[in-house]
């Protein structure tokens, strides 16, 4: 069986088992379906779907770009940003201005504005550096990550225990607590980042061979690193500012899809993680709705499977050496 049949067998079987999931977790159990219902449960599997194809289009195109399978988006250093930006706000609002409450898509479009403008800064070196290679800008990335978790750490030590718990349960991942207000806003932002990686799949084919082979096929590396950057990063500073830092979820996608499907197409690669990102969370957060009573917080059960499989990967790659 050829890779790009397989390909579109998986897409089918996973497609037809979305859907019955979906169908499935809308579904009441020993309760009629009332319109409260419908409407909420319709809002989350929206907010699924965008967190879905955000991870997936982005922890699958940043692999392609650094080459390497472990690594995420995570690594530009954005969610640090992220939990640098909500570790202010709290601190302010208990310290200096009373309650401070911005509307969700103000609040939204600063947290994706202020995580830009910190790749932005990287802006007037980044040619220079990409010239010097790609895993320089991540090295720098990673140090700029750790200098800004620092400074969260700092400011989170001179809150007292009701703020910090306050703090905690916003930056740890909840889809529960996801403000739909600002499901439209994500849904375009995600759907235009994601459009420009679908075009982009071929460019993406190509750097898939690795630097030199795309460069004797015609392909202008530098540049069209820099533009899939700058998507990435936004797409993954959409993200963020939707749902909270999300360390595992790409990774874990990504990989099962390299498991189900061999093959270097992007747009397969792209269909198939989002269906399985989508499934993932769908069925995590219908067992911990109906079994499990709320009990759990899907993103530590995202979060276990992830590292578990991180630590897996590793091994068998070291006995690969």
């Amino acid at each position: 069986m050829s890779n790009s049949s397989s390909s579109r067998k998986w897409i089918t079987s996973l497609l037809v088992l979305a859907i019955l999931v979906a169908v499935l977790y809308v579904l009441p159990f020993g309760s009629p379906l009332t319109t409260y219902a419908l409407k909420a449960r319709s809002q989350k599997l929206l907010a699924y779907f965008i967190i879905a194809v955000g991870v997936s289009f982005s922890t699958v195109s940043f692999q392609t770009l650094t080459g390497n399978r472990f690594l995420t988006p995570s690594i530009l250093g954005l969610e640090a940003v992220y939990v640098l930006l909500q570790t202010i706000l709290y601190w302010l609002s208990w310290r200096l201005v009373g309650d401070l409450f911005l509307h969700p898509i103000l609040e939204c479009l600063i947290l994706i504005a202020v995580q830009s403008g910190f790749f932005f800064l990287l802006q007037p070196a980044l040619k220079q550096l990409l010239n010097q290679g790609l895993h320089l800008i991540l090295l720098i990335c990673m140090a700029l990550g750790t200098m800004i978790r620092s400074l969260s750490t700092f400011i989170q030590v001179t809150m007292d225990p009701n703020e910090f718990d306050q703090l905690q349960s916003r930056l740890f991942p909840s889809f529960q607590r996801m403000n739909v207000s600002i499901l439209g806003l994500g849904f375009g932002l995600i759907c235009f980042f994601a459009l420009i990686l679908w075009k982009k799949s071929a460019i993406l084919d190509v750097l898939h061979l690795g630097t030199e082979s795309a460069t004797i096929l015609g392909v202008e590396v530098v540049r069209e690193e820099r533009l899939l950057l700058w998507v990435i990063a936004m797409m993954v500073a959409t993200i963020t500012a939707l749902v909270g830092p999300l360390s595992y979820l790409g990774f874990l996608v990504a990989n099962l899809t390299y498991q189900l499907v061999k093959t270097y197409r992007h747009q397969e690669l792209f269909v198939v993680a989002s269906l399985l990102g989508f499934l993932i969370l769908v069925i995590g957060q219908f067992v911990i709705e109906r079994i499990l009573g709320y009990r759990f917080n899907i993103s530590m059960i995202i979060e276990l499977i992830g590292g578990l499989l991180f630590f897996y990967l590793i091994f068998k790659e070291k006995k690969h050496l």
